[in-house]
């Protein structure tokens, strides 16, 4: 070691001036700084031993020792002295008799700070003393030395150790273990556990432990979190602050902060030059809950001098928040009630809520009592609520119409004011029956009457004003809805023409279930023209409409089937199916299985209000009796509708006579009638002869409906002879005579007188 450990003698001047001598003296010296007589950054030695370092340099020096060695430890001696050639260096030996593990630390020789010397000013070596019964250097058994952690920044487990190569473990308690890993946690036996990014997850209870000779030693830390989170500031006053002159002003500033945050209270306000309040700071903590700060400003006997602003203002590191209060003082009590708005409100019915409110400036504050056309308000509907000054209605409904008295009073100051506001319920007009019971448009018989009624409701009462939106005529039939986009709207008053005649427009009030409700009724003389009727009921709020599809028919309920007449086997048979054309679409028709393809349809005609699809069926058997069915398409529901006709083809049948002719004998001028009432299937053909002559219709001789009578007018005598019937059809010819006699009755009466004078 070159005797560094000797105190100043014979060896010590000798080997030092040598050494010095060596290194080199005065103003021509190399050195940059102060040197150490122990090379390297690290020295060990063992516990008991004596430590020896000697520090040389330029300037004066002084020696910088690990925390735990007190400079005036008797086991300690530093000797300051000149050395050098020519004296001109300084020198000095620190010499630590009995070192213990406790000493382990960094030993620094630095020139002070003022020095001239530019260069290097200290010089540090750090040394362990090893103790085998005491690897950690500080040993917190049961109360863990506390640790601050700021989040992101470096933070250090200290758990130094005593020797260079003593291994060492970082528990988190209960259990979890870090490994050093170089970056996120590095071991540095001068130092402990560096942590150099540090996050939430090493906040807690750490072990650092070790093992030598088969003992364990641990040593405990706890890490925490010091925050400057600020997390509410309130006053308990309301704002303003109102009080009588000679009252007293108290003020609780309450502060909620992290469970780690402290913080630093003030007060300003008028007075406190004068320090005319009392301060008094106080603290709820609550184990992991946020810790409660109190800071309550107390003014006795407040004057003018006490009014204005009083502030509390928080602090905690950088978060800063204050919050304030306006404190006025008053001579005496009082009370001022004004509308805020007008006398009379208006509010729509329906809205969520609805408040009543007045201007009111008081104090102290007054007692609240609202009534309701002259009843506590409170009392007569739960819907209504009282709040300070203001009553609120929940639901506004037409029955919370009427006049509202807001009543103040102070008794003890004998202070009485009250004030009426009038509230209307306006509702917003309102179509009865707006939706049909039937679903599609209401289908009405071509030319019938039809009477059209609106039942409206609305505050103010509506008017009532109809609109005819005629169907388009000329509509692609690809579109579903003809009435989809009408031609125009016409006003509709009574004696209208447009679309279809209006005979009148009539309206008409009545109370129904309690509300005066209008019905407005449309009249239609005579039912032409399809399309929409639209009722329209307005007041100041609004308006609501209803639309009422009117589709006139010329159809029975607008779907038929139509059968022309009776088939007879052998004959035609001609069946049309007839639908409404704004309320169907899709016509087909479904044959019974034995009609051959000797049926021919025709293309759906369209008319003016209904669509025709006929077909017709040649030469039909038999076997064509059966049920015929038309389907179509409802258009406005999508369903599909059939209509049925239930055909029974009549077999050929013979004819044959119901009754026989009989002989007749008419007087001249009179008329003569025939009946041919005969029976065949298909119906038989009739043609009248007379003495087997045809007779053809003329003047004086009428033939009937399908010749089944005969009329002659006003018979002569030649009209006299024998007529005769025949029917025929396909299966045979039935016939019967009649022969008719002719009388003169002046001819008749002269033979009889003529007869009776012969007999005279």
């Amino acid at each position: 070691m070159f005797g560094w450990g000797l105190p100043a003698g014979a060896l010590l001047g000798g080997l030092l001036g040598s050494w010095l001598f060596l290194a080199g003296s005065g103003s021509g010296s190399k050195w940059k700084g102060p040197k150490l007589n122990i090379t390297g950054t690290q020295y060990a030695i063992q516990a008991g031993e004596t430590l020896t370092i000697m520090c040389s340099g330029e300037v004066v020096h002084s020696w910088s020792l690990p925390e735990g060695l007190n400079k005036d430890s008797k086991r300690l001696n530093i000797i300051p002295y000149t050395c050098g050639r020519n004296g001109r260096q300084f020198c000095s030996s620190l010499t630590l008799n009995r070192a213990q593990a406790n000493d382990t630390g960094y030993y620094s020789c630095k020139y002070p700070l003022s020095s001239s010397v530019r260069k290097k000013t200290v010089s540090t070596i750090y040394v362990f003393i090893n103790d085998t019964h005491s690897p950690f250097i500080k040993l917190h058994r049961d109360l863990p030395e506390m640790i601050r952690m700021v989040d992101g920044q470096e933070l250090i487990i200290p758990c130094r150790v005593t020797a260079p190569d003593i291994p060492v473990t970082l528990k988190k308690i209960p259990g979890e273990i870090f490994n050093p890993d170089g970056k996120t946690i590095i071991w540095d036996s001068t130092k402990g556990f560096v942590i150099p990014n540090a996050t939430y997850k090493f906040i807690g209870l750490f072990s650092c432990e070790t093992v030598m000779d088969g003992h364990e030693y641990s040593t405990k830390y706890l890490t925490y979190r010091l925050t400057n989170e600020i997390l509410s500031v309130q006053l308990n006053a309301s704002r303003p602050v109102k009080l009588l002159k000679g009252g007293s002003l108290i003020l609780n500033c309450t502060v909620t902060a992290a469970w780690n945050t402290r913080v630093r209270m003030t007060w300003s306000y008028p007075g406190e030059t004068n320090k005319r309040g009392i301060i008094t700071p106080s603290i709820k903590q609550r184990n992991n809950e946020p810790n409660v700060f109190y800071s309550i400003l107390v003014v006795d006997k407040v004057h003018d001098i006490d009014k204005g602003q009083y502030i509390c203002n928080v602090k905690s590191g950088p978060s800063v928040r204050s919050v304030n209060a306006t404190v006025h003082i008053y001579d005496k009590a009082f009370i001022t009630l004004k509308h805020r708005r007008k006398n009379d409100l208006d509010v729509i019915s329906g809205k969520r809520s609805y408040r009543l409110s007045m201007k009111v400036k008081a104090f102290p504050a007054p007692e609240v009592v609202w009534l309701k056309d002259g009843l506590p308000a409170a009392e007569m509907c739960a819907r209504y609520i009282i709040k300070g000054y203001s009553l609120t209605i929940k639901h506004v409904a037409e029955e919370d119409a009427g006049n509202y008295t807001i009543l103040l009073s102070t008794p003890q100051w004998n202070l009485h004011k009250n004030l009426t506001v009038t509230l209307r319920i306006n509702v917003k007009p309102q179509i009865y029956e707006k939706v049909s019971s039937l679903p599609g448009p209401n289908l009405h018989q071509l030319g019938s009457k039809q009477i059209l009624t609106c039942v409206v409701y609305g505050i103010p009462q509506p008017t009532v004003q109809w609109i005819w939106h005629p169907c388009q005529q000329n509509r692609s039939r690809t579109r579903s809805d003809f009435c989809s986009y009408p031609e125009g709207s016409f006003i509709l008053k009574s004696g209208s023409t447009t679309g279809n005649r209006i005979e009148s427009i009539k309206q008409r009030t009545a109370i129904i279930e309690g509300k005066n409700k209008t019905a407005s009724i449309l009249t239609v003389a005579e039912s032409r023209s399809s399309g929409i009727y639209s009722c329209i009921a307005s007041n100041k709020l609004g308006s609501d409409e209803r639309h009422i599809s009117y589709f006139v028919t010329d159809i029975p309920n607008g779907f038929h089937i139509n059968l022309k007449k009776r088939p007879v086997e052998g004959g035609s048979l001609v069946l049309s199916c007839l639908a409404n054309k704004f309320l169907y679409k899709d016509i087909t028709w479904l044959l019974p299985r034995t009609v051959n393809n000797q049926t021919r349809i025709r293309k759906a005609a369209t008319k003016e209000y209904s669509i025709d699809l006929t077909i017709t069926i040649k030469n039909v058997s038999l076997d064509y009796s059966g049920t015929y069915i038309c389907r179509a398409r409802n258009i406005y529901t999508g369903e599909e509708v059939l209509q049925k006709k239930d055909v029974t083809v009549r077999a050929q049948e013979a004819p044959y006579l119901l009754r026989n002719l009989t002989d007749q004998v008419v007087n001249t001028s009179h008329s003569v009638t025939l009946e041919c009432l005969v029976h065949g299937v298909p119906k038989p053909q009739i043609s009248w002869f007379k003495n087997k002559e045809e007779i053809q219709q003329e003047s004086g001789i009428i033939l009937g409906p399908g010749s089944k009578s005969l009329l002659i007018e006003r018979a002569q005598e030649n009209d006299a002879g024998r007529y005769q019937c025949v029917a025929t059809n396909l299966k045979g010819t039935v016939e019967s005579s009649s022969y008719v006699t002719i009388q003169d009755l002046v001819r008749s009466g002269a033979a009889e007188r003529n007869s009776e004078c012969e007999q005279w």
